[in-house]
């Protein structure tokens, strides 16, 4: 059965990024990321791709993009239906990984979010989406702090109606 799972790492505000880079580069996060996300497949907006600038190793790289994409070591779609036929069709868990656009997408459909959230802000032009907390087990993975600035990496898995 396949499980969606959204991994950010976010401001106070929910901020996620401005002009196409992170707004925070935290070590543990990081890890946490690569870690977490190894073995399955990740999915993400082209902006997201070429931000990052190479495919990500040991997984399987799927990117939703207008403009194509002519790596071969990519699994490219150019719309949303084809995409979620894939997806649904896929018996392990898969990892939305950005951007904002890809979030919102698939907020709806997601069985867990990892999260990490900072506190603190930064000037930024992408958000991650508002969700409905209540609908959704929480569970504090980590804290920690960098540079100066606590966070903590947050499991959020969807209640069961």
């Amino acid at each position: 059965m396949r499980v969606l799972t959204l991994i950010a790492c976010i401001s106070k505000d929910g901020g996620l990024g401005k002009s196409g880079q992170l707004l925070w580069h935290i070590p543990e996060d990081m890890q946490f990321f690569r870690k977490t996300t190894m073995g399955h497949p990740v999915v993400m907006g082209g902006a997201t791709y070429r931000s990052i600038g190479r495919p990500l190793p040991k997984r399987q790289n799927i990117v939703l993009s207008r403009l194509p994409i002519t790596d071969q070591n990519i699994l490219s779609f150019t719309n949303q239906t084809d995409l979620e036929n894939y997806l649904s069709q896929q018996d392990t868990e898969v990892f939305i990984i950005g951007g904002a656009s890809l979030y919102q997408m698939f907020m709806s459909q997601a069985d867990r979010l990892y999260l990490t959230e900072v506190d603190g802000k930064k000037p930024a032009d992408t958000f991650f989406p508002s969700f409905d907390h209540s609908k959704y087990q929480k569970t504090v993975l980590r804290t920690g702090e960098s540079d100066g600035t606590k966070y903590q990496i947050v499991e959020y898995t969807k209640r069961k109606p």
